[in-house]
């Protein structure tokens, strides 16, 4: 039995906390790997590279706590104004199909409307903390680092540069999820799509647990697919068949764990600080 969803809205305050604190738990476990790879590299530096772990964790935290509310505030906003996505469940549990172009869309808008807030907000930042950069190479004698990151300053805010920017992500970004939607339609029409445990209260669905394995697989999957697609295409550009070969599995591999720790971090985190809301309309 299957059923089609509109997802109209997503709770911002469970979705900023949920997501916050899987980012968080993602930075202490890079964290600890890249502090482990300094004292591997350089063991007297051990000591030095342990205060990058607070620094990551905190960093982590600030900025996520901002982009996942800003994600859930704009998708509501958006599902005002776009056609909304549609979600097809089987048994009420395996998402068997996404909406390709609304799920491009949305991404896409989002994505682009956070550069350009970025780049409004760095209009007034960065000045006065580029300012402070550069008087401090020019005192410490690094005049060669100056100019260089003086140019490198001036090419990002050449307006020809910002338009790129911005096209550049609203294209990719909708490029790349439209066919990340596709395969993974093409993939969960063979009956492994992933699994959620849904439950209904009032108007909204909450998402109760993540099958692990199943989500680890669709991402695995569609993570594959398209960094197997930009390796022909880098063969085709005359890029090296072993360095194409090692982009493949690797994005085989990095996004199968992405996906299993994603499902595990949320069954874990969901009971102690709330499961994800969104608003289902069925249609």
């Amino acid at each position: 039995m299957t059923s089609v969803k509109e997802l109209k809205s997503v709770d911002l305050a469970s979705f900023t906390i949920v997501a916050t604190a899987i980012a968080v738990l993602f930075s202490i476990i890079s964290s600890i790997v890249i502090v482990l790879a300094i004292g591997i590299a350089n063991p007297s530096a051990i000591g030095v590279s342990l205060y990058l772990i607070s620094t990551i964790v905190v960093g982590t935290f600030m900025y996520t706590i901002y982009t996942a509310f800003c994600k859930g505030f704009l998708f509501n906003g958006l599902s005002k104004k776009l056609k909304n996505i549609k979600l097809t469940f089987k048994d009420e549990k395996e998402l068997s199909q996404i909406s390709p172009t609304e799920t491009a869309m949305f991404t896409a808008m989002i994505l682009t409307i956070q550069v350009i807030l970025i780049y409004l907000a760095s209009v007034l930042i960065l000045p006065l903390l580029i300012s402070t950069i550069m008087q401090t190479l020019m005192f410490s004698g690094q005049e060669a680092i100056a100019y260089g990151l003086y140019q490198i300053i001036m090419l990002l805010s050449q307006p020809t540069t910002i338009a790129i920017i911005i096209f550049g992500t609203f294209i990719i970004s909708f490029v790349f999820v439209l066919l990340g939607s596709y395969i993974y339609n093409i993939f969960a029409d063979t009956g492994r799509g992933a699994v959620f445990n849904l439950s209904k209260k009032d108007n909204m669905t909450a998402i109760d647990s993540v099958d692990v394995l199943k989500l680890a697989i669709a991402f695995a999957v569609v993570g594959g697919v398209l960094n197997l697609i930009l390796a022909i295409i880098s063969l085709i550009s005359g890029g090296n068949i072993t360095t194409a070969l090692v982009n493949v599995v690797g994005g085989f591999v990095s996004a199968f764990v992405n996906g299993a720790l994603i499902a595990i971090f949320y069954n874990f985190l969901a009971p102690k600080l709330g499961k994800i809301k969104l608003e289902l309309i069925d249609q």
